[in-house]
């Protein structure tokens, strides 16, 4: 029978229902709260922050820094500001946010310039604060490019098929960016959920083979289900009861970064499909080379 593993680090007595461990898209389905604060944390916020959000973030940054520099110009009177006042007030209000934002990146057409102590002054803080701006923003763009990431595609479905003589728990895995990936190893766990308390048990799936060399194409992990498989003997209104949930872990070294890249996926029962194989999403053309098509990757078919 199948040992049961060790708490890796996701908990195992609860007061209640829990949802799924890891959510669709990656994430562990975990709120943190009362975490305390640290200046570097906002590094990392912004780092892990997705690219729509940054940029409008950069630019509301943008756009708030200009309208607080031009409204101080504008309080300490636009005509300390050469060919800045107008009839209209708002549009002399206009003039100072745009000799701000000419000062803020450092670009000063001349059309506009400061006149007095009070402005030049106002104006060289800004020109402080447009410089070390953009140094931050270069500096977490960089960040955010050098960052080793992943983009492995799962297939949107497991299934349990004929193996041998039994069957056996599969999935597919692939690299959806043309970087080379080396040494990848997957390791799997299934979750049981106790009815009752609710509290959770880990068991290891071992697996016919648990890496690989190379990652050009698909891999097909699969966990045969035998007398040392968490689902040997059991039925699959017993492993409903149960809540079960599949947690992989997915590692490689990527020749890119040179570094160790990773990413983590799960499946629950109701993504198993049973009695079903996957087809092919791969295959020669007619000059000899492989054509690997990502898209059919979840392809299956009942058995």
């Amino acid at each position: 029978m199948s040992k049961q593993a060790i708490d890796p680090g996701l908990g195992e007595k609860f007061g209640g229902k829990t949802k799924r461990i890891i959510n669709p898209d990656g994430s562990f389905n975990v709120r943190r709260r009362n975490t305390g604060y640290s200046p570097r944390d906002i590094y990392h916020f912004l780092v892990n922050l997705s690219w729509t959000k940054f940029f409008l973030l950069i630019l509301a940054g943008y756009f708030l820094v200009n309208l607080i520099f031009g409204t101080v110009y504008y309080a300490i009177g636009v005509e300390n500001l050469r060919n800045a006042i107008d009839k209209s007030p708002m549009q002399s209000y206009l003039n100072a946010y745009f000799f701000s934002v000419q000062t803020f990146t450092t670009v000063g057409y001349g059309g506009m310039v400061p006149s007095g102590l009070p402005a030049n002054f106002v104006a060289s803080i800004e020109a402080l604060v447009g410089l070390l701006g953009f140094a931050i923003a270069t500096g977490l763009l960089y960040g955010r490019f050098s960052r080793p990431s992943t983009r492995i595609l799962f297939s949107r479905n497991a299934v349990v098929s004929p193996y041998h003589d039994k069957t056996a728990l599969m999935f597919r895995l692939a690299n959806q960016r043309n970087n080379d990936i080396i040494e990848v190893e997957a390791n799997v766990l299934a979750v049981f959920i106790d009815k009752d308390t609710n509290n959770r048990k880990y068991f290891g799936m071992n697996l016919e083979r648990n890496s690989v060399y190379f990652f050009p194409l698909s891999w097909t992990v699969v966990h045969p289900i035998d007398e040392l498989s968490p689902f040997y003997n059991k039925t699959l209104d017993e492993l409903k009861e149960l809540k079960t949930e599949i947690l992989i872990q997915f590692k490689g070294f990527d020749d890119t970064f040179s570094q160790t890249v990773h990413t983590k996926y799960s499946y629950s029962l109701d993504e198993i499909i049973w009695n079903a194989k996957f087809k092919p999403a791969f295959e020669p053309d007619p000059k000899g080379e492989i054509i690997f098509d990502l898209n059919r990757i979840h392809d299956y078919e009942v058995i």
